[in-house]
């Protein structure tokens, strides 16, 4: 958890001067050679330290020592900015002005949008970050700010990046229309990128409930036509190559992310579930570690879970949405001791999770002492919790007791 917040400040930082240095370059044309220049040499190093970032390479110390540097150098800028003429310092500082407040939150943001790291602990950073964000900001505040933001580009519409950001804002809070729609003008006025066609295939499956369309593959394909090793572009694309029935892609992208990945991280154990499934798909599914046998104690042990969703969030959540129901331990690998699929329309909902459910025998319920629970509604239909998903928990759960019975509402928003 420590380590969350230099990472969000680092990444604040650079999701701030991605905005802050086009709007400078513009408003001083007497020093366009100069600002042109520095604008390339930070743009390159934040190539770096994104490639860094999502390759596990840099900790929170290094991150913290970037973060001086880049804000070193646009404290510069500002301040030579402080010579130009009146007219040119007033032109474009809406940006600024409007997203500075918001930083925190778009920090959250893209931390979420790397997709690789200890996803559960990310869901537990984000919840905490975000119940701190920006002096405790409203929901209200936070739409009325990126509402202004859209007002002022439309008004001002070549500024790719803050279409990027805006996109990125209503997707986390499901606003998929919105979002398509300033993903579009990024595209317009920016160009097709990696990063804007990735993020936007994002989009575009959560708003189809999960649904990998040819276009999505299309933008994914040009993508990685560019950035072949983006970790996130050959998630994506492993899912749409599954849905469209070619297992071995999927599988050749799913291994390439894992070799990209921590071993024995959520994200690792996540991609180890989906390599299986796509082997199994060929006929060469590799040999599974068999489960326990049926006539030993600690096969007796279950808990009984009833799950129901919060009124208040039930315009949140359609009938055929994923809900997965399951538990893994406190202390130990992130990995689920137990699992089971269901759909929102058969909430409320009662399962007994037990040993039979494990993956493997060295991962089952009767061998942690105490467990946490939990049921998540995911909109996508994917393992892999994601901004917007509707979740409930409860930790910890004593395994002590064979007929355990623990009541879960789902009655929380991930990362909102």
């Amino acid at each position: 958890m420590t380590a969350f917040w230099p990472l969000a400040g680092a990444m604040a930082a650079l999701a701030l001067i991605f905005i802050a240095l086009p709007v400078m370059r513009k408003q001083r044309e007497e020093h366009v050679d100069r600002d042109q220049l520095n604008t390339a040499m930070i743009r390159e190093q934040l190539a770096e330290l994104k490639n860094d970032m999502a390759a596990g390479k840099l900790d929170a110390e290094a991150f913290e020592s970037a973060r001086h540097d880049l804000e070193r150098e646009l404290l510069n800028t500002v301040s030579d900015d402080t010579q130009a003429p009146q007219k040119a310092s007033r032109s474009g500082r809406w940006i600024l002005v409007i997203l500075l407040p918001v930083v925190p939150l778009l920090a959250v943001m893209l931390y979420m949008q790397l997709g690789v790291g200890d996803l559960a602990e990310r869901e537990a950073q984000v919840r905490s970050a975000q119940a701190e964000n920006a002096g405790g900001m409203s929901d209200h505040e936070i739409n009325r700010m990126l509402e202004q933001l859209a007002q002022r580009l439309e008004k001002e519409p070549d500024h790719p990046d803050g279409w990027m950001l805006l996109g990125r804002s209503y997707t986390t809070q499901r606003r998929f229309d919105e979002a398509i729609a300033a993903y579009e003008q990024a595209r317009k006025y920016g160009g097709d990128s990696p990063e804007l066609l990735i993020d936007y295939a994002d989009t575009l499956v959560a708003a189809n409930r999960g649904s990998f369309s040819d276009k999505v593959g299309a933008m994914l394909k040009q993508a990685l036509a560019q950035q072949p090793d983006d970790p996130k572009g050959q998630w994506l694309i492993g899912h749409w190559y599954f849905q469209h029935g070619d297992y071995q892609r999927a599988l050749e992208n799913w291994q390439s992310v894992a070799t990209q990945v921590q071993p024995g991280s959520e994200t690792d154990i996540v991609l180890q579930q989906q390599i299986q499934l796509a082997r199994t798909k060929l006929g060469n599914a590799a040999p599974v570690e068999p489960g326990p046998t049926t006539d030993t104690a600690a096969n007796k042990t279950s808990i009984q879970v009833t799950v129901s969703l919060d009124p208040a969030l039930r315009d949140s959540a359609a009938p055929d949405d994923t809900v997965f129901i399951f538990a893994r331990a406190v202390n130990g690998p992130r990995m689920p001791l137990a699992i089971v699929r269901k759909q929102v329309r058969d909430l409320p909902v009662t399962v007994t999770l037990d040993d039979s459910m494990a993956m493997s025998s060295a991962m089952v319920l009767s061998r942690f002492p105490q467990v946490s629970i939990g049921a998540r509604i995911s909109k996508s239909g994917q393992a892999m919790p994601s901004a917007g998903d509707l979740q409930g928990m409860q930790s910890p759960v004593s395994t002590k007791e064979t007929t355990g019975k623990v009541d879960i509402v789902i009655d929380e928003r991930v990362g909102g």
